[in-house]
């Protein structure tokens, strides 16, 4: 009689993996793409940073020292405000604010804290450091917080010396930043996309003038072939704050 294997066989055929769900899971076992994880440095004792959060969009370190009914005091014991952004350049809606004693600080925290503004309950906590390391916002921000401006709505075939070209009347400026660079190919937001750019102003002034000229005027694309209708596009610009 012939012997009959009883052994099970085995494939050796490795599982399909689904790209998506693996950049998910990528991402979640990555402590750097956690939004939360830029405040886990809570303290339960005063130090000299204030964390404020539930900020609502566009608030500015002006309103931070003057909009919140603080006395003048404590208002000019802030010696620093940091925004704070995700590493995909999101923005958190939250800042650190650096006092020159836990005093300043604890008075600080009792008036931020449960303060209304804009509509918004702020959350004010006493944390560790003064700025949560960040390398997308260091190389795409800087020390130009409210001088950098998001532009995006282009064609992906706009180059970076065009839009330059297109803008050369206002105050452009090279420094540690390019005046002009390509938005950074990161994560799945809105900077993942071509036609979209990173501009550096002089100043804050000049930024927004930029928005205000900007946002909402028209892009018409031209093409090669007359016969084809131009297309057109509608620009949007905000300001990294």
């Amino acid at each position: 009689m012939p012997q009959v294997s009883t052994r099970l066989a085995i494939s050796t055929d490795k599982p399909k993996i689904d790209p998506v769900q693996h950049r998910r899971e990528v991402r979640r076992a990555d402590p750097t793409h956690s939004r939360r994880s830029i405040a886990q440095d809570i303290s339960t004792t005063p130090t000299k940073v204030v964390r404020v959060s539930n900020l609502p969009p566009g608030t500015t370190a002006t309103d931070i020292r003057h909009s919140l009914g603080l006395t003048d005091h404590i208002a000019t014991e802030i010696s620093a405000v940091h925004f704070e952004f995700d590493f995909n350049l999101r923005a958190l809606h939250s800042c650190r604010v650096e006092l020159f004693n836990t005093t300043s600080a604890s008075e600080f925290a009792l008036h931020a804290s449960k303060k209304l503004f804009a509509g918004r309950k702020l959350q004010a906590v006493f944390v560790t450091r003064k700025i949560v390391p960040n390398p997308t916002r260091d190389k795409y921000i800087g020390n130009s917080l409210g001088r950098v401006v998001f532009l995006y709505g282009y064609p992906q075939h706009v180059h970076k010396h065009q839009v330059w070209d297109y803008y050369r009347s206002y105050d452009l400026v090279d420094t540690t930043l390019p005046g002009v660079q390509q938005a950074p190919q990161i994560g799945e937001t809105f900077l993942v996309r071509r036609g979209a750019f990173l501009l550096h102003f002089a100043t804050e002034a000049e930024a927004r003038r930029f928005v205000r000229d900007v946002y909402g005027s028209t892009y018409i694309s031209k093409t090669e072939d007359s016969g084809q209708p131009k297309q057109e596009y509608t620009l949007k610009a905000r300001i990294l704050q």
